[in-house]
This record gives C-alpha cells, structure tokens and sequence, in this order.
C-alpha cells in the first residue's frame, strides 16, 4: 500500500525523457534470439552426458534470464533517472502554481571584481544565462533596481541578460521585497519564492518578507579597494583666476599616489599626483586661470570601480549680476560703478515699487530710504532665501527704519548718531570679502572722510572701520550695512577707489553660478544637502510658441520639465536618467547652455555586510542551480533520481559479478 501510494504521488520533472524506455526492446531482442547457429554432431558413447548436458541447459536458461532482467534494470534506472522522478509536496496542489522570481543587483557595487578578475554583475549574468540553456519552454519573471521582466520566453531572457547594464540605482531590501510581492500579484502564484543575487552592499535584513521565501545568491568581492571622485566645486571669487576643487575619498587598506588629470575642450589642461592615505578624504585644487565657457572633466587612476574615476563638470561665461536700487539718493554714484558690462543695474523709488522686480535680482539696494513696509520685508526675506544679496545705506533722519531692519536680520543696535566727520581707517583685508583684493597689508592708502553716520554695535563682521573703532561697513551672510551714507555733505567715499571696490565686490559674491555638474538620477532617500542635488536650473532666454528646450548629447535627446518665470527659463531634471557627460542646451539649434551629469557616489563606498541568516528563513545558495534544486524540493516535492540511480548502479555490478562467476 506505501509503495502503491509513492508511485500514486510520483511525478516527472522531465517526462519526455521517458520516451527512451523503447530502447529496453534491443537486450530482450538480443536475449530471445540466439544468434550463434550450432551444427549438431554425432559422438558415439556419449549417452552418459545427456543427463548432464539437460542440467547445465536449465542452469544456462536462468542465468540468460537473470542477466536479462538485471540489464532491464540497470538501462531503466538510468532513463528514469534523467526523467527526475519527484514525488509531490504536500505544500501545493500544482507545481505550476510554484513560481520563483528572481532579483539581480545591477548596482555599480556589482561592477567590483570577484576573485577570477570579473566583476560581481558579468558572474551572475553568465551564471543565469547558462542556467537558461536547459529550461527550454520555461517563463521567467524577474527584476533589476530599474527594469521588471515578467514571463519571458527563454530567447527573450538570454538576450535581457546579455544586455544588461550596471546603473545608479539601488534598491533596499524592503523595495526589493515590495517589487517582488507586486511581481508575484501579476503571475498569480500562490508560493512565492524569491531568488536574490546581491553583494550585501549596505545590506539589511528586511524588516517583514512579506509571506516570501528567499533564497540568497550572495555576490562576494575579493577587492575592497575604491578611490573615488566625489565632487568637484568652482571658486570664481578671484576675477583674475578660476578654481577648481576636486574631493578625493577612498576606501584604500593602504597608502597610494594616483595621477589626477584635468581636461578642457577635451584636451589635457593639467596634472598632478597626490598620496591618498588609507580611508581619509583629500581635496586637491586646481588654477584654471582666467576662463571663458569650459566643458572639461577630471579623471583619476583606479583599479577598483570605474564608474566613479571620471567627473564631468562645466563653466559657463560670467553670469551679469542683476541689482534693483530701491531709492535715488546714491543712484549716480550706483549706476556709475555699475555700468559695466558683468552687471544690469536698475534703480527704482520706493512709492513706485513693483514688487515683482525683486524676483530674479542678485542684489537689492536699500537707499536712504525713511520707511520699510510689511511687504517689502517679506519680499526681502523671500529674496535671501533663494540666496540673493542686501544692502542697505540709511537714511540718517530714519534712525527707528535703520534699527528695524538691524532687529530683521540680527545686526546689532545703535548706540548713537555722530554728525561729527570721522575718517575711514581700517580694511578688514583678513576677511574674504577682502582678501582677494589685497594681496598684502595697506599702508599708504587715501582713507576717505565719512560724514554723518550711526555708531553700530554688531556682532556681525566689521570690513571698513572709522575712527575709534566705530563700523562703518557691517556684514553677516548676504546681508551688508554702512553706517553712514556713502555720498552727501562731507562724505567722500564715492570718489575714493575704496568705493568701486567695496561695490563692486557686495555685487559679485551674490552672483549665482549654475552648478558645475548635476547628478544623472535624483536619489531622493540619499539627497545631500547641497543644491546640485536638487535637479533645477534657470537658463536666461524666452521660449515663444510651441517651443522647448532639448537636451543633446549625441544622437540622444531629452525634453526636461520646464517653465518660462519672466526672461529666465527654469528647467527641471527630475528623475529623468542621462549618460554621465556633457548635455547641449537648445532652442530650435540656437544653444543656450551646457549641463554636465555624473552618476550619484552612494554606490562607490563598499561595506559589504553579511549578516546572520541562520536563524531566519532566508537561505543561502553558492549558484542558481543549487538555489533551483532545493526550491523544487520544498515546492514541487523530493526528488527520487539519486535512488533510481543507485538501483541502475545496483543492477550493473550485479550482471558483472554473474557474469564473472559463470565463464
């Protein structure tokens, strides 16, 4: 009855194996017919051996019949073997409705070597693939951190696996997990079963399975080694020279000297070695020069991942700064120092503002004005939020307008008003406001004279000083205040140098670059805070009609979200995916810009941390096929071939030792 129950639940992986039991016909064929003819002779006197020649006839006859059962056994065994004989599971009703997904991370982390010298991602691919040849006919459903591939043909999945290509992108284990169950909605199975391949990247142990069983197909790096180029950042506070700052981490296990090269218009501006020393940051800095518009990149010798040894990065020509004065009191001395080609000065009275103007401005002038509304301050702290600049030159008759705005941005108090003329006596050249300008100390200089003004008590950086110490020119952030007029009775500061200087340098720090470089994806769970990171840009020029920006590198073009906000046009990337490199911005071929993209860094870093999966219900697998083996176990049932296997090995060195004991 046990017996007849084993063969009731039995199965076959391979049925059409099963066709080859028509071979078992040529040893019975062989065993029935004799082939050898014997010519009978007559031998006199031979009567006594009839009675033996009768017994060693019946003993030939079974041994013919043993041997022939023994080769039916040893030739079935080995069909049914290949035919993989399993009995059913009673964990499901239908083998079919057992369906195994498989994930692959194709995070950069996977391009690291294994330790025959490919990478992580190029073993699994191959792995797959190869697994793939012997499942003719079979569906395959499976997922990237960017792409899902459900019921595949085999030809369709070979051909995915060949293509695929490492990305920025990484998925968590609860991501992975929450694709998977959508994944296994869509095919309907009833005993999920996740295949995972990952090289435990920052790896974590998911926080539910979410009823899926898990088998792990780890991925393990022999080279930890990384040098990284993290980010590169412009300095163009200098006129006469532009700087390039490149940040170097690692993640070396000792000290080594790589070459840092820098190229411009796609031609070697410059290089240089530096020691990296093991696991510390290093930012190595480069003069450029006086530039125009660059498209240039940096690149960095490695051996561990690649995709971070090269930084793209841009230049574009000098922005002009945009400044509104709101007052007429210093507007020709203003616009004089003004009127130059990096600056678009516009002058404008406070009972005749539109507040709308001071959208899109870098800096915003206050005049000697006697009065400052509700409005005007929201309009102004909105105005530094986006990072634009202030300066505010009082109206010495307007002392509680002066200490207000002091209250508004945390500058200080008035101790006093002085109509007395003080001379300027001190540059803070130690400050960078100053620093770039004065290469070393000034000694004979022609201080100007500054009339009427208000002694400030501030916390804030004192840059121009008076007699006694008393400020005469006040700054924190982007926020700038004198203490006096800088034009009027008695005050000559607007004919002093000092002046152009002091104006022009307030104009120009609140000049907004655009970013060097802008990431290629937006990782919104590893955004750093830092401005590049949030995908947007404004490109001056006006789109009319069914116009619209496109994106060109190459062949490949790109339309970003974009909107007209008065002369500018804001772009956003979103998380549209580019190719690290340079991008043309234009307008029907008429170019406006240049962006340049790189891939985000989180995947550079390489903690790969396995953890304990002993005590959980995920299990670990060396290759696919053993992961394959032991989830047609536990879903299609145990497998019987080794048995039939032994049984045919059984029979085979049973017809041997017969078969020796007998000639």
């Amino acid at each position: 009855m046990y017996i007849c129950a084993i063969i009731e639940s039995m199965t076959f992986l391979r049925p059409e194996i099963l066709n080859a039991l028509i071979l078992l016909a040529i040893p019975i064929i062989v065993h029935l017919f004799e082939f050898r003819i014997f010519k009978p002779t007559a031998f006199t006197n031979l009567l006594f051996l009839e009675h033996l020649k009768n017994e060693q006839h019946r003993y030939q006859k079974l041994k013919k019949w043993l041997v022939l059962m023994l080769r039916l056994g040893y030739f079935s065994g080995l069909i049914l073997a290949f035919a993989l004989p399993t009995i059913r599971s009673n964990d499901t009703e239908d083998k079919d409705t057992a369906i195994s997904i498989i994930y692959l991370d194709n995070s950069f982390s996977a391009t690291a070597n294994n330790a025959a010298g490919s990478s992580l991602l190029s073993e699994a691919k191959e792995e797959l693939y190869q697994w793939s040849k012997s499942m003719q006919g079979h569906q395959f459903n499976w997922f990237t951190n960017d792409t899902e591939f459900p019921n595949q043909s085999q030809k369709a999945f070979q051909q995915s696996i060949l293509t695929l290509k490492a990305g920025p992108k990484q998925l968590s284990p609860d991501q992975v997990l929450l694709k998977a169950k959508r994944l296994f909605q869509r095919t309907g199975t009833t005993n999920p079963h996740l295949i995972w391949y990952t090289d435990f990247q920052n790896w974590k142990l998911p926080s539910d399975l979410q009823g899926i069983s898990i088998t792990v197909r780890p991925l393990n790096s022999n080279n930890r080694d990384n040098i990284i180029l993290e980010e590169a950042s412009i300095d163009r506070s200098d006129p006469d020279n532009t700087k390039l700052s490149v940040l170097i981490s690692n993640n070396l296990q000792k000290e080594q000297t790589p070459t840092i090269r820098v190229y411009t218009q796609g031609t070697l501006f410059t290089q240089t070695g530096t020691t990296l020393t093991t696991k510390e940051d290093k930012t190595v800095d480069f003069d450029l020069g006086v530039v125009g518009k660059i498209k240039g990149m940096v690149t960095i010798e490695d051996r561990g991942l690649r995709y971070d040894d090269t930084l793209y990065f841009n230049i574009p020509d000098q922005p002009r700064v945009q400044i509104l004065s709101i007052g007429a009191a210093s507007t020709p001395v203003l616009r004089s120092i003004f009127d130059q080609r990096d600056f678009y000065f516009k002058q404008t009275d406070l009972n005749n503002l539109d507040f709308s103007l001071i959208q899109g401005q870098n800096l915003i002038i206050l005049d000697q004005i006697s009065t400052v509304s509700n409005a005007l301050l929201t309009a102004l702290n909105e105005h530094l939020t986006q990072g634009g600049g202030l300066v505010i030159i009082p109206e010495i008759t307007a002392q509680g307008t002066l200490q207000d705005l002091l209250d508004q941005y945390n500058l200080g108090q008035i101790q006093s008003s002085d109509d007395q003329p003080k001379k300027l006596v001190a540059i803070n050249t130690q400050d960078p406001f100053y620093k770039a300008m004065f290469e070393q100390e000034v000694e004979s200089f022609q201080y100007p004279t500054i009339g009427q003004n208000f002694h400030i008590k501030s916390n804030a950086n004192t840059l121009l000083a008076l007699e006694q110490g008393t400020p005469y020119l006040l700054g924190k952030d982007k926020v700038h205040v004198f203490s006096g007029p800088i034009t009027g009775p008695e005050t000559n500061f607007d004919q002093s140098p000092l002046s152009v200087v002091t104006m022009i340098q307030l104009a120009r720090q609140t000049r907004v670059f655009p970013e060097p470089y802008y990431p290629t994806l937006r990782l919104k769970d590893h955004l750093k805070a830092k401005e590049q990171h949030q995908g947007q840009a404004d490109i001056k020029g006006t789109l009319v009609a069914d116009q619209v920006v496109v994106l060109v590198q190459g062949t490949e073009q790109l339309i970003p979200r974009q909107k007209q906000v008065q002369d500018f046009i804001a772009l956003d990337f979103g998380d549209m995916q580019f190719n690290p490199g340079h991008y043309r911005a234009s307008v029907e071929n008429e170019e406006l810009a240049w962006f340049s993209f790189n891939h985000p860094r989180d995947e550079s870093h390489l903690p790969f941390l396995m953890p304990d999966l002993d005590s959980t219900e995920i299990t670990i697998s060396k290759n696919m096929n053993l992961a394959i083996s032991a989830i047609n176990q536990k879903y299609e049932g145990k497998q019987l071939w080794v048995w039939f296997a032994i049984f045919a090995l059984v029979c085979f060195l049973a017809e041997m030792f017969i078969l020796k004991q007998t000639t």
